[in-house]
């Protein structure tokens, strides 16, 4: 389409100030709804390539394509929620009727450290039990209530799966649309900035994901080699706590030591420091593994980021958008470094003569 006249520098900016705030608009309206749509979204963008590689092998209709991948997520979801929500139910109910024990040794071991007494420090062991029950019950409440939420939040999920496939199936349409949009002398910057852009979040996304399962895999495995118990639970937490950085194995640990020290391994009579002790090395082994041999094969340099950014980043992520936002804040500053640096690039180029 032709235009007949161009606009002028200020109607440009004001078009600019228009759209940013006709968006900022839409996203506080669909608020309530937003992590669902950015759920759908993600989705959609991890199972695009399997679709298009089933239409481009097989030589099918896309909409054959997107209903064989979703038919199959559906099945694994179906078949991975019969295994393992009732076996989380029964560890977590397990779990929780152990807080008395480990309360009662936790005040005792308290009552006894030497250090108190030579401070003439008294601690009224009621107190400690009573502080421990009101935030361990908080935390298996907590607990509790996700899986509830995650069991009941069945309607949610068709909706994402819904969103999504069609978001799936018609890719190809949508990605058109977006390239005609763009004037064509911006078509070749847009599309480089596209392919990085594709890099860093396909590499994250589909490595994050893989990651937390062999994280969550291995580290049911070794704990239930070594007695831990409530290994299942342990593992899923050590799973999802590695969309964290930095501080979510050693928070995905603390549970694990404790349970360890105070309810002893099923499988070995070990002194509890000794198996505590043994819990801890073989997470900081699981630890070193990760740093050295997964995440370079897995994630490589999908972000490239100090650590200390992504852990800043990750703070604001979830003052922003809870877990969904630490998930997601290590892709969004790659992303923003990337725009922050063409938009730099572009500034200070010289003009043509």
């Amino acid at each position: 389409m032709q235009t007949q006249n161009s606009w002028s520098g200020e109607t440009r900016r004001w078009i600019i100030i228009g759209l940013v705030i006709a968006a900022a608009l839409i996203v506080y309206a669909i608020r309530d709804t937003l992590s669902t749509i950015i759920v759908a979204f993600l989705v959609a963008y991890l199972l695009n390539p399997l679709v298009t590689l089933i239409e481009n092998r097989l030589r099918v209709r896309r909409i054959l394509a997107t209903v064989i991948v979703y038919l199959g997520l559906i099945a694994l979801l179906v078949i991975a929620g019969a295994f393992l929500v009732p076996m989380l139910y029964r560890q977590i109910l397990a779990f929780a009727s152990g807080f008395d024990h480990i309360i009662e040794q936790i005040s005792a071991a308290a009552r006894q450290l030497p250090i108190l007494d030579t401070l003439g420090i008294h601690i009224e062991s009621s107190t400690i039990a009573d502080q421990l029950r009101t935030s361990l019950g908080s935390l298996a409440s907590s607990a509790s209530r996700a899986l509830v939420t995650a069991v009941s939040g069945v309607f949610n999920t068709i909706i994402i799966l819904v969103f999504s496939l069609y978001l799936v199936k018609d890719a190809p349409t949508i990605d058109r649309a977006l390239e005609n949009a763009v004037p064509e002398n911006y078509r070749e910057d847009v599309q480089r900035i596209k392919t990085e852009l594709g890099n860093i979040w396909s590499s994250f996304l589909r490595g994050q994901v893989l990651l937390a399962i062999i994280i969550g895999v291995i580290t049911t495995v070794v704990l239930s080699i070594l007695g831990v118990r409530n290994a299942v639970l342990l593992g899923l937490l050590a799973g999802v706590l590695e969309v964290v950085p930095t501080i979510g194995p050693i928070i995905a640990m603390i549970p694990a030591v404790l349970i360890a020290f105070f309810q002893g391994s099923i499988h070995w009579a070990l002194d509890p420091t000794a198996f505590a002790l043994i819990v801890v090395v073989a997470y900081l082994l699981i630890q070193q593994a990760e740093n050295h041999l997964i995440v370079p094969n897995v994630l490589g340099s999908s972000v490239n980021l100090p650590p200390i950014i992504i852990l800043f980043g990750a703070f604001a992520g979830a003052n922003l958008a809870g877990i969904l936002g630490i998930f997601l804040a290590p892709p969004v500053l790659a992303t923003a470094r990337l725009i922050l640096q063409y938009v730099l690039r572009k500034l200070f180029e010289p003009l043509p003569e």
